[in-house]
């Protein structure tokens, strides 16, 4: 390969990864911990108990509440009881509003539930939003397409890594060179950490890019692919609903139990009812982790109301179904670890944290590249570095150490004020935003060399509160997360040491 290819590839990655790198550290911390996302929403706010006075029948719920609004719009679902609720709920919800949950009182009345939170108002979907956005202040639908973008430039920048180390693939890759010369050490980290875990990285580019980006291939689609246009060509193409009438609707407990019949790998979690002008649909989701799963963590089984057969399968886990349905669910199965259960989980997990310290390392390198580069040829002592490389060096430190010492800490407030708070996002959002900005304010300040050793030691704080409040308040959901936690805070802290 000619030395000015894998200069100008060099070149290419090098840019990308400055541009976007700071980015995809938060994305992938955040993301890493979006795999302890149920966990982490039960531990900071567990479910309520069961209640003598409310009924577990789920039966007569769905009966009673349709019963009373029998034109109802919208979408009817009824959760059946599991690890985030006691006892069965149901919920009305309409595009644009927040659901409003319903339970039964042993006495046959429906009871408004006002505090059940509401789906984005937990503690884990603002860690799966943080991941979404790369911490960017923003809101969603303005984040998810610049993260698209960000995306595309991310797996340009894998391929373009590859290409320059092509050359010295074989004999550097293992060599971890661990002495006085960093710039050398990092590279060897990076390269090995990136070459490792490449699979991984193009399956988390690509698809995060399809996510971030879907709006817009889909408009392509509907003006220059589809001659009748994208949902017509959908719904012409889709298995059309069987239509039973009101008073032949199977009770959800015998769906549940024909639909475990049909599939029993498939564990049902909750019963949607979709009220159309043509009629009703119903819609089990569950999950399955033996098998890609449609969404993140479930898949969908649409029934037949009157015979509990499940008459399309495209979106039910480990169903033979349309080409374009099983890419998709390869994507995001492949994306969220929604398969082969806790062991996909924990190396997601660890997945997630060595690919931020692959933006990090990066970073980095950039930086002892350019302080290399300014050592005066006549002593060999380190010039002032120049202004850009002192603010990309503090960004660095604080944008990685920000996040690292934020996202603990506000779980752990989380954990202790939750059960007081009427809007815990406000508490999310205020803390996180407020330590982040602290850490990169305090880094700029400061400069890098000061500021170093004191925020390694405040994030090792940060993470060692999680375990300390999991061993105040044990139970099963803080296990992993305080385990998480407790490596990180050893680990910042022995970086902390180092700096000595």
């Amino acid at each position: 390969m000619k030395a000015q290819t894998v200069k100008d590839y060099l070149a290419v990655h090098t840019w990308v990864g400055i541009l976007c790198g700071l980015v995809l550290y938060v994305a992938f911390y955040a993301g890493a911990f979006s795999m302890l996302e149920a966990e982490i929403t039960r531990w900071t706010q567990p479910p309520a108990p069961a209640s003598s006075a409310i009924s577990d029948d789920g039966d007569a719920l769905a009966k009673a509440f349709l019963d009373a609004n029998p034109g109802i719009k919208g979408r009817v679902r009824l959760r059946w009881p599991g690890a985030d609720n006691a006892q069965p709920a149901l919920a009305h919800m309409v595009r644009g509003e927040d659901p409003v949950w319903w339970q039964l009182g042993t006495d046959g009345q429906l009871l408004r539930m006002d505090s059940m939170p509401r789906d984005d108002d937990t503690s884990g979907n603002f860690v799966d939003y943080l991941h979404r956005k790369g911490g960017l202040p923003i809101p969603l639908e303005v984040a998810e397409p610049l993260i698209g973008l960000v995306s595309l430039a991310y797996a340009l920048a894998l391929v373009s890594g590859v290409v320059v180390l092509l050359p010295s693939l074989v004999k550097d890759l293992f060599y971890l060179r661990l002495g006085a010369n960093l710039k050398r050490m990092w590279l060897d980290v990076h390269n090995l950490l990136g070459v490792a875990s490449l699979p991984f990285h193009l399956v988390i580019a690509l698809s995060a890019a399809v996510f971030g980006l879907h709006d817009m291939v889909y408009l392509a689609q509907d003006k220059f692919i589809y001659q009748d246009g994208l949902r017509p060509t959908v719904a012409r193409d889709s298995v059309a609903p069987p239509k039973v009438v009101r008073t032949d609707w199977l009770p959800p407990s015998e769906i549940k139990h024909r639909v475990q019949q049909q599939v029993p790998d498939f564990r049902p979690l909750a019963l949607d009812y979709v009220m159309q002008p043509t009629g009703t649909v119903a819609v089990v989701g569950g999950s399955d982790e033996r098998n890609f799963q449609r969404a993140s963590r479930y898949g969908l089984a649409f029934v037949n109301l009157g015979n509990g057969e499940i008459y399309d399968r495209n979106y039910l886990p480990g169903a033979s179904g349309a080409v374009s349905t099983a890419l998709l669910s390869s994507l995001f199965s492949l994306h969220f670890g929604s398969y082969g259960g806790d062991t996909v989980r924990v190396l997601y997990l660890l997945l997630g944290l060595s690919g931020a310290l692959l933006f990090y390392t990066g970073n980095l390198l950039w930086i002892e590249t350019r302080t290399k580069r300014a050592r005066r040829p006549q002593d060999g002592g380190v010039m002032e570095r120049p202004r850009h490389v002192r603010i990309v060096s503090a960004l660095t430190q604080g944008v990685c150490l920000g996040c690292a010492a934020a996202l603990p800490a506000t779980l752990v407030l989380a954990h202790w004020f939750a059960p007081r708070l009427a809007d815990l996002n406000l508490l999310h959002q205020s803390v996180f935003y407020a330590v982040f900005a602290a850490c990169i304010t305090w880094a700029i300040w400061r400069g890098t060399e000061r500021a170093a050793r004191s925020l390694l030691w405040f994030t090792a704080l940060c993470n060692a509160l999680v375990p300390l409040a999991v061993a105040l308040s044990p139970g099963p959901d803080g296990v992993l997360l305080g385990a998480t936690c407790m490596v990180l805070a050893l680990f910042f802290g022995w970086l902390a040491w180092r700096q000595r």
